[in-house]
């Protein structure tokens, strides 16, 4: 079974909503600066952010500044967005898996917990390797 087969994202930006959005990492902000083509002063402005030297990416009436019927910067999102939803904590407790298939329509209901388990983790040392989008 491939990584398409545990998620197929529906683009219903139910992850992209809240006061709240992920915390950047220095990689996720030079990737973003380099995909929207601003300086880095410029980015921040616009689209970032920064409490108490945390930076997060705004949000425009309850989701993050980059959603738009999908993410408008899904080549260049934080890690955080890229693993989502298949998160680690899946493997720690049926019921995180439970949580989060409430809230994705994306993932495979039909899937059992271990096979679920199984599956998350070959695609974890593949992500490992090297293979930053595993998921997609």
């Amino acid at each position: 079974m491939k990584p398409a087969s545990l998620f197929t994202c529906r683009r219903c930006g139910y992850c992209c909503q809240g006061e709240t959005t992920v915390s950047l990492n220095d990689d996720d902000r030079a990737r973003m600066v380099a995909f929207l083509g601003l300086s880095e002063e410029e980015t921040s402005a616009r689209y970032w952010r920064v409490t108490d030297g945390c930076v997060q990416m705004k949000t425009v009436d309850g989701h993050c500044i980059f959603y738009n019927e999908g993410c408008s910067v899904h080549e260049a999102r934080p890690w955080r967005c890229a693993q989502w939803p298949l998160h680690p904590a899946i493997l720690l407790d049926p019921a995180n898996l439970s949580a989060i298939r409430e809230s994705c329509p994306g993932l495979r209901q039909e899937v059992s917990y271990d096979e679920f388990c199984r599956i998350l983790k070959e695609n974890q040392e593949d992500m490992e390797r090297g293979h930053r989008d595993f998921i997609l």
